[in-house]
């Protein structure tokens, strides 16, 4: 049932109502939010009428002592819920239902929640941190800032709220930073970051360092070098990777933690005959092949296409307006379990996408309850397409 498999990992969660206020279960009330997450429900009142004009068959998913919660109610009550111990839940929930991210990529990226604000002017509006396993293609955590430039400090706070010993952790340039790579080895994982104009001069150095001679010296060894090709949609784009693992001579190189690798990825795209290139430099503490570190660049961007796009235009995320910053947190993380849930949930018949798999679960309450009974020893998603 969806309380032994989830709802569980919610039993330590401050009921912040009191006592004698308390018509509703809170295990009702997350419940019914999750729920109207996972059926396309627009806010709170299409979660309530969810409910409140569902079949019979829906409401026994639920206690409802006292009826089903007005939308208000769940609108407070997300909102009066402690996000820091909210986020221990779901993190805890997503660990078990990952299992493990032993040899995985774990990328590491913000996206601004712009419905969610703290005033009357849209501003200060929400910024979370995510962290994506690429293999599962599931969210295994979330932290919350104000704004995208305090990514920087919100970073080695949502890494010491994961388990992520033995993983791959991939980060854009603006979390390449010298304490960032030192909390992650101290944390068991390996680091790749990506390099631009924060770090000038080592976006630079790492540049310079792949000259001519050297690309031709990398390309004589399958471990340094690695090229492919793919065509579609009316483009042609042609990827090569350089690897130089002899970083001694790199400036103040002993001040990034366990430094091992340079990487130089190069992307030529043909689109209606024009032709562009683009060279992208990174750094990391892993020893691997070519191939391998160009499958983590590669996946580290999954994490746009698989988890901002699918919570915008499938969760309709940036269109749920919402002022208090407590029940957008809170309701972010709802939203990221039931994408967990749903990508791990197996497909009738045929694969089908997130956004078709929300159709069948709000059609179907026998599989409504296969998406809420997903198993906490989820295996790499099968069909994630969204």
């Amino acid at each position: 049932m969806a309380r032994a498999t989830w709802l569980t990992y919610f039993d330590d969660l401050p009921d912040p109502r009191v006592a004698r206020t308390r018509r509703h279960k809170l295990g009702d009330i997350l419940l019914i939010v999750l729920v109207g997450a996972i059926c396309e429900c627009r806010g709170w009142d299409d979660m309530h009428d969810l409910v409140a004009e569902g079949s019979d068959e829906l409401r026994l998913l639920f206690e409802l002592p006292h009826g089903v919660p007005s939308a208000d109610t769940l609108r407070r009550v997300l909102g009066a819920l402690d996000p820091s111990a909210f986020r221990a839940g779901f993190v805890a929930w997503s660990a078990a239902l990952c299992r493990s991210t032993e040899g995985k990529l774990v990328a590491i990226d913000g996206k601004t929640v712009r419905g969610a604000f703290a005033g009357p002017d849209g501003g200060g509006a929400l910024h979370l941190i995510n962290a994506w396993v690429s293999e599962n293609s599931m969210v295994l955590g979330q932290y919350a800032t104000d704004v995208k430039s305090n990514e920087i400090t919100a970073i080695p706070e949502l890494i010491r709220l994961l388990d992520l010993r033995g993983a791959v952790v991939s980060i854009d340039a603006m979390g390449c930073q010298r304490g960032i790579a030192r909390t992650l080895r101290e944390r068991g994982a390996h680091y790749l970051f990506g390099l631009k104009g924060n770090q000038p001069t080592l976006h630079q150095e790492v540049l310079e360092s792949f000259d001519d001679a050297t690309l031709a010296r990398l390309e004589s060894s399958p471990t340094t070098y690695h090229a492919e090709a793919d065509k579609g949609h009316g483009r042609s784009e042609y990827r090569r990777v350089w690897v130089q693992h002899d970083v001694s001579w790199l400036s103040r190189s002993e001040q990034w933690t366990d430094l091992a690798s340079l990487v130089l990825v190069e992307s030529e795209r043909t689109v209606r005959g024009v032709t562009s290139r683009e060279r992208r430099a990174y750094i990391s503490s892993l020893v691997a092949p070519a191939e391998r570190m160009f499958a983590l660049v590669r996946g580290h961007w999954h994490v746009e296409n698989k988890l901002h796009w699918v919570l915008d235009v499938t969760f309709g995320e940036d269109r749920a307006r919402i002022s208090k910053r407590n029940g957008a947190e809170n309701l972010s993380a709802l939203r990221k379990m039931a994408l967990n849930m749903l990508t791990n949930a197996p497909s009738p018949r045929k694969p089908r996408s997130i956004a078709q798999k929300r159709k069948l679960a709000s059609w179907r309450v026998d599989y409504l309850r296969t998406v809420l009974s997903c198993p906490i020893e989820a295996s790499v998603a099968r069909d994630s397409a969204s």
